[in-house]
């Protein structure tokens, strides 16, 4: 959407495209326990929880276990991540409720104990682009205008895929391009 409107300058068609990349929303609630309140073992990523489970939370990540530093010693750092496109309204509840949430159903899975010594809940309304069946044409769509424009990238999650590798590979890539450009 802001890229759109920084584009629009060039060719309104920018901004109607990219306005038009629909996202699901997303809430993160980074909960903190003490250690001898897990039971689990927490050796490992985290999970993700298939929708036929019947509950609101899409994963964990144990932060604690994957980043040396992301807790004091003795503590664990979970995040887990809440609504997406299956479930965009549960983003709309409280803050306090989306923490609760979240403790109320990684507390059975993990065998955690007590309540969290510490959350934190971050909404990110836009979080997820979604790749519904008119995504290519408009992708398609945008790179022919994107083309244009010499000296005009694009980046984002919405291009390429949405995780974390597919942006990075997607920004190394976007990299080689704009050196390879410069050198012309």
């Amino acid at each position: 959407e802001v890229t759109g409107k920084l584009l629009v300058r060039l060719d309104s068609q920018f901004e109607s495209l990219l306005s038009s990349v629909e996202y699901a929303p997303v809430a993160v609630v980074s909960l903190g326990y003490r250690k001898q309140d897990v039971s689990h073992s927490l050796d490992g990523f985290g999970f993700l929880v298939p929708r036929s489970a019947g509950l609101r939370v899409l994963g964990s990540v144990w932060n604690s276990s994957l980043f040396p530093g992301r807790a004091p010693d003795g503590q664990a750092l979970l995040t887990t991540f809440v609504g997406g496109a299956t479930d965009p309204a549960v983003t709309n509840l409280k803050l306090e409720e989306l923490a609760n949430l979240a403790h109320r159903e990684i507390s059975p899975v993990l065998f955690i104990k007590s309540n969290p010594a510490f959350s934190h809940v971050t909404i990110w309304p836009r979080a997820l682009p979604q790749y519904n069946l008119s995504h290519g044409d408009r992708l398609a769509r945008i790179e022919n205008l994107r083309a244009q424009f010499p000296g005009i990238w694009l980046a984002g999650n919405y291009l390429r895929g949405p995780s974390i590798g597919s942006c990075v590979e997607q920004a190394l890539t976007v990299a080689d391009e704009v050196r390879d450009w410069l050198r012309q």
